[in-house]
């Protein structure tokens, strides 16, 4: 008996031994294994694993031919240990980041990047879709700028697609119209609200009225600006149709509360259609030395041509010239390209003028 109770005990101290031994072995085995594979190891693997490493696969024969009670309770211990050992090394792997392996692999590779940034632009050059609901202004803040990142080694189409669905998914917007450069950068970005009916296109705090009218002009659409007369002999001055009912002679118009209880249960006795005032020149958003965007004002050029002696006349001569350049690039345009076109052209007419703007500092530019 005491033979017995010696050689439990032996077995287990051996088992002990060896199961940390195996613990830490099938534990490295089994991180490595999820990592890649994003499975969890067979604990039968880890056992054959961890029993072979151990030696103990050219004597299990020996001792399921001789089997002793220390041996059984030595294997057993092993595979106790082991099996923890696969499970820890599961649980240890499902928590490592799968980009810092990323970044590793990378830099073996020799440093290329692993992932690229696709910059969302400023607010200002988010367009809204043609014929499509409108999304609010305060979503075109919150996308302003927003950086997306996607695996640098995915084709530029497939970038697109990835960052549309981001906007749709994340955001809720209707549809995206993304085109990106060989480069990767945005190079035009149009957005719609879902289709929801006249509700996406009524502001916070207004409400959308149908008033009756007599007579309405014939062809009137959504977007028009009208004039409205009342029978109550008020008067709605310039205000945007969003829906037209002809056989009915109803338009609908989107009024604050203040103007709805001036047209409240009031007719329209006539409506008058507006004309559309473009206007006088297109606008040109420029990018500022700080990296801020803004509306360009002509104005800015022809004020720091006066300050290097340029006539009025020549002044707003260039100005044109240099305003038809600008229409015609990308925005948004730098203040170097400004400056660039301004003086390419008042070299044509007055070379020294131009020499003495070439050398102001761009920061000295206010105006620029």
């Amino acid at each position: 008996m005491s033979v017995l109770v010696a050689e439990s005990l032996f077995g287990l101290l051996r088992g002990l031994i060896s199961g940390t031994v195996a613990f830490f072995t099938v534990m490295l085995l089994s991180i490595v294994y999820r990592y890649f594979t994003d499975e969890k190891l067979s604990s039968f693997i880890g056992i054959l694993f961890g029993l072979g490493f151990l030696g103990f696969s050219g004597g299990l024969l020996a001792i399921l031919e001789q089997p002793t009670l220390g041996g059984a309770i030595e294997i057993v211990a092993v595979s106790i240990f082991i099996v923890w050992g696969v499970n820890t090394g599961d649980k240890i792997a499902g928590k490592i980041p799968k980009k810092s392996a990323a970044s590793i692999i990378n830099g073996i590779r020799g440093g290329k990047t692993a992932y690229t940034t696709i910059k969302m632009p400023n607010s200002r050059l988010i367009y809204d879709m043609v014929g499509r609901p409108r999304i609010p202004e305060s979503l075109k803040l919150e996308l302003s700028e927003r950086e997306f990142t996607l695996p640098a080694d995915l084709p530029v189409e497939d970038i697109a697609n990835r960052v549309k669905r981001r906007l749709i998914t994340d955001w809720g917007i209707g549809d995206v119209e993304l085109e990106l450069d060989q480069e990767r950068k945005v190079i035009h970005l149009a957005i719609s609200a879902k289709e929801r009916g006249l509700s996406a296109a009524i502001p916070e705090g207004s409400v959308a009225v149908p008033i009756e009218c007599k007579v309405i002009p014939s062809n009137l659409a959504s977007g028009d600006l009208v004039k409205i007369f009342l029978e109550n002999k008020e008067v709605i001055d310039r205000i945007e149709v969003k829906g037209v009912n002809e056989e009915q002679r109803v338009i609908t118009i989107v009024a604050d509360l203040g103007l709805l209880e001036k047209i409240q249960s009031n007719k329209s006795s006539l409506v008058v259609a507006l004309p559309y005032e473009a206007p006088t020149h297109p606008v040109i958003s420029v990018e500022q030395k700080s990296g801020e965007i803004e509306d360009f004002k002509l104005q800015k050029i022809v004020n720091s041509l006066k300050k290097v002696g340029v006539a009025d006349d020549l002044a707003n001569k260039i100005v044109k010239k240099v305003q038809a350049k600008l229409c015609k690039m990308d925005p948004p345009v730098s203040t170097r390209l400004i400056k660039a076109a301004v003086v390419e052209e008042l070299e044509k007419n007055n070379p020294e003028a131009a020499k003495k703007l070439r050398n102001r500092k761009l920061w000295e530019l206010k105006s620029f």
